[in-house]
């Protein structure tokens, strides 16, 4: 059931970018701790433009795993209830275990974000950039890709000047 109220109050005060921040800060399992990487990206906000907390994303997806993801998260959405702790009877919260962050292409600053990936114990961290290319993608996609990174943060004066890269980070 939605709350009405609270929705209009969370859409009032917080930004997607919180919203999401406080779906991977209340996760933890495995080797993954979200409030660690919340409280890490937000002492470090220079390094990164924006971060979604989700499935795995397989692209072009020929083999519909990332569908199947995504279905998984809508069943555990939809099952989700809030349980005291002393409770026996626990529902699986939001089910994201790849953090995807866009951040501008420079050395230094990927750099950075693939140490958080050691720190983070992350089990496998990736770049995807304009120049990525892999075999098993097809050239329609990796296009794609490259077009929309290559200038894609926009600049002081709005100008499209900021080559970006997104870099993933998934636990087990």
């Amino acid at each position: 059931m939605l709350n009405l109220d609270k929705i209009q109050t969370v859409a009032r005060d917080y930004t997607p970018q919180e919203v999401i921040a406080a779906l991977v800060y209340q996760r933890q399992f495995n080797e993954f701790n979200g409030e660690e990487v919340i409280t890490d990206l937000a002492a470090h906000s220079q390094l990164w433009r924006s971060f979604v907390f989700s499935k795995p994303i397989y692209a072009p997806d020929k083999s519909g795993l990332s569908f199947c993801g995504t279905v998984e998260t809508l069943l555990a959405i939809a099952n989700y209830r809030p349980m005291p702790e002393g409770s026996i009877i626990h529902f699986i919260p939001y089910p994201a275990d790849t953090l995807y962050i866009l951040a501008e292409n420079q050395d230094t600053i990927v750099s950075q974000l693939m140490d958080f990936g050691k720190k983070w114990r992350a089990d496998e961290v990736s770049i995807c950039d304009s120049s990525t290319e892999n075999e098993e993608e097809d050239w329609e996609f990796r296009e794609y890709v490259s077009l929309r990174l290559q200038g894609g943060l926009w600049g002081e004066n709005f100008k499209r000047d900021r080559d970006a890269v997104i870099i993933s980070y998934w636990w087990d």
